[in-house]
């Protein structure tokens, strides 16, 4: 069974490797991945099973923003189509209830069909583009999930 803990700075020799082998182009650099494990203003989890690493996300806060922002988010090839992307953003939108953000965001290149259905399944709307905006020169493209807060009585 899958489980989800905090990824640290111990982590980052499997991150790097997960993200290198699953992302060709804008990866995150091992100093970026440092930035975000030790000082940004978020949240690194790993997504685990038997003790071997299978995906990641990085979720990002800003300071009088609403919106909780996926920076990244990666699953392995080898377990894609077993619900890991799921539990992962499944994550993000406990993290947004909890923490009273009003939405969660995340952008992924136009060239990533089997990605753009699996957010749409799950209720993100597209809110917008930016063109050019990969180093491969494809466009991102913007999604957003409105978070429905429970009201504390």
């Amino acid at each position: 069974m899958a489980s989800l803990s905090r990824a640290e700075l111990a982590d980052l020799p499997e991150l790097m490797d997960l993200e290198n082998r699953l992302f060709t182009s804008d990866c995150i650099s091992r100093r970026q991945f440092r930035y975000l494990l030790t000082k940004a203003n978020g949240i690194a989890v790993k997504l685990t099973e038997n003790h071997t690493l299978y995906g990641y996300m990085v979720l990002l806060k800003r300071k009088r923003c609403s919106n909780l922002r996926v920076y990244s988010i990666c699953v392995d090839e080898s377990v894609q189509q077993r619900g890991f992307g799921r539990v992962l953003l499944d994550y993000a939108e406990e993290v947004a209830v909890r923490d009273k953000h009003s939405s969660v965001t995340l952008e992924v290149s136009e060239n990533n069909s089997a990605a753009i259905k699996f957010y749409q399944a799950g209720g993100y709307c597209l809110t917008g583009r930016k063109i050019r905006y990969y180093e491969d020169g494809s466009t991102a493209l913007l999604f957003k999930k409105n978070i429905n807060q429970v009201s504390e009585q």
